[in-house]
């Protein structure tokens, strides 16, 4: 650029007639970037004490309504008007009315308060559903023998309480279930899951007197190996891996196994039913199978496994949930010494403790 084109550049600076970019825009429009920014981070919260002024007319009264004091509800408001840039309010007799600027606002946030409410409204009903559903896991028999005997209670405690109750022996992902509480046999698995052992259950086996007439009854573990046997070694892995450590009832059944022709079926709930069609002698537990009515035989060996009452670290936070834990510990307290198959107890629980 020459010497002389220079110069006229400097003057038509220097009399504003040439844009520079940012540094040179006029100081309204400088000054707007930084309102723009202050408007977007403004909290929800002074827009719904905005609309709710706005609908009432009065600092007062939404001031009341809202359950705070009157200097803290103007406070706020003068808050949203710098942020804004604007005023919102005027004064008059009856209480304040909206500016044109708060007019504008208002058609704003009232559409933004109505959505609001409608997805709070929507949030509050799929969460509620959620939080008064208490969703469990425990094996079959225990889900049959002492858990929905022990519904009807727990109903008359809260009405509200929904229960979703899967039956399995096997170990979930929680995750993908989404359960809340777990009732396990044996070890207690997941690292994920928090809980404590709430006793112990007495295994035995047992056959049904039918078969114990026609093929009569082993006289000693040894014995296993010239009878029908029903299930296999790896229904029972978790039992291996409970505190009590190697179970010599277990692993003479699971050893006699490899001489005979086993009946292998699942789910392990099976094993009862084929155990009373007299198709061989089960691995069970004790308290479940004494009310099914099987027969048990070699009464002198037991096999002793932790009872354990777990759950997700996240459920604490749902209410109906820990209502549920306390019951069900409650419940597991009282029933000791059937769990244990002491003589006493060895029958079906007709009526809940």
């Amino acid at each position: 650029m020459t010497a002389e084109g220079l110069t006229n550049v400097k003057r038509a600076r220097s009399e504003g007639c040439i844009e520079t970019g940012v540094r040179d825009l006029p100081h309204e429009q400088a000054a707007a970037s930084p309102q723009r920014s202050r408007l977007a981070e403004t909290n929800w919260d002074l827009f719904r004490l905005f609309f709710s002024v706005a609908q009432s007319g009065s600092v007062n009264r939404a001031a009341r309504a809202l359950g705070m004091s009157q200097p803290t509800l103007s406070r706020r408001l003068k808050e949203l008007e710098r942020n804004v840039g604007a005023p919102l309010f005027f004064r008059v007799s009856s209480g304040v009315k909206l500016t044109q600027e708060g007019e504008e606002l208002h058609r704003s946030a009232e559409e933004m308060v109505r959505s609001f409410e409608a997805f709070h409204r929507d949030l509050s009903l799929r969460v509620g559903d959620r939080s008064t559903a208490v969703k469990i896991s425990a094996t079959e028999g225990l889900t049959k023998h002492w858990l929905l005997p022990r519904v009807k209670k727990l109903r008359a405690l809260n009405a509200q309480i929904r229960l979703e109750i899967n039956s399995t022996v096997e170990q979930q992902n929680l995750a993908a279930s989404d359960l809340d509480l777990v009732i396990r046999i044996g070890h207690p698995g997941d690292n994920e899951l928090v809980g404590r052992r709430v006793g112990t259950i007495a295994f035995g086996l047992f056959a049904s007197a039918g078969y114990v007439e026609e093929h009569g009854a082993p006289k000693t573990l040894d014995d296993l190996v010239d009878h029908d046997l029903i299930g296999r070694p790896v229904d029972y892995v978790e039992a291996h891996r409970a505190r009590t450590g190697p179970i010599k009832l277990l692993n003479a059944f699971n050893a006699a196994q490899n001489a005979r022709n086993t009946l292998n079926l699942m789910p392990v709930a099976n094993h009862f039913a084929a155990t009373a069609e007299g198709l061989g002698l089960a691995f069970l537990p004790i308290p479940f199978a004494v009310a099914e009515g099987l027969v048990r035989v070699l009464p002198e060996e037991t096999a002793i496994l932790d009872l354990w009452l777990l759950r997700r670290r996240e459920t604490d936070l749902r209410r109906m949930t820990r209502q549920v834990w306390r019951f069900l510990e409650t419940e597991f307290a009282n029933t000791k010494s059937w769990f244990a198959a002491h003589k006493t107890t060895q029958k079906r629980l007709h009526q809940v403790a």
